[in-house]
């Protein structure tokens, strides 16, 4: 069991850190409203991140991923949503920019946790990779085992990118909150990350 949980775990540290949709959009938070957004960002991914183990231990997610029809619907729905985060990043003159130790502005904090929330839980591969893992995991789950997994990669998914938000915003030289050049620069990103996840299902399906 020990041996089992500290593969899955080096397994989803390697896909924490590896760069995707999860990623981009923790930056574009932080970039647009500073970092207490990155951070409720974070806490949206970890609870999608649970939702995905939730389904995935259920098999939910298998049932969903046998369905090429339902496999294109979430990819569509993923990618044209951060298609929209990266377009709208073009219009951030007009976005209302929030102190960066505000944490009581509710709209900030409500939009950066949906936006780390459905990004994550419409990633078709994020229900790829914890079919995979829970596939291998499932016959040494057992008893209380059976929520803390769960729960341990949701915490430990918040905790990379809660960190990432702080890194983003260390200091006066490594700050990207209000850089114009690196707003334009990951609209760029997540429009074509949205365009090739876009085209790619498209593809797949047809």
């Amino acid at each position: 069991f020990f041996n089992m949980f500290i593969w899955s775990s080096i397994a989803h540290l390697i896909a924490l850190t590896s760069p995707g949709p999860d990623t981009a959009v923790t930056i574009r938070q932080v970039s647009l409203y500073g970092r207490n957004a990155g951070i409720f960002t974070a806490i949206g991914i970890g609870v999608g991140i649970y939702v995905h183990c939730f389904l995935a231990i259920n098999g939910i997610s298998l049932f969903i991923l046998e369905n090429e029809l339902y496999k294109l619907s979430i990819s569509i729905i993923g990618s044209s949503y951060i298609f929209y985060l990266g377009i709208s990043m073009l219009r951030s003159d007009s976005i209302p920019q929030y102190n960066q130790n505000n944490s009581q502005n509710s709209s900030s904090i409500y939009d950066s946790f949906f936006s780390g929330l459905i990004t994550n839980i419409f990633n078709v591969k994020a229900f790829i990779f914890f079919v995979s893992l829970f596939t291998i995991l499932i016959d040494s789950i057992q008893g209380i085992f059976f929520y803390l997994y769960p729960i341990y990669f949701s915490i430990t998914s918040a905790l990379w990118f809660i960190l990432l938000s702080f890194l983003l915003t260390a200091s006066k030289t490594i700050n990207i909150h209000k850089n114009k050049l690196i707003n334009y620069f990951l609209s760029l990103i997540l429009c074509l990350i949205g365009s090739f996840i876009f085209i790619k299902s498209i593809y797949e399906y047809f």
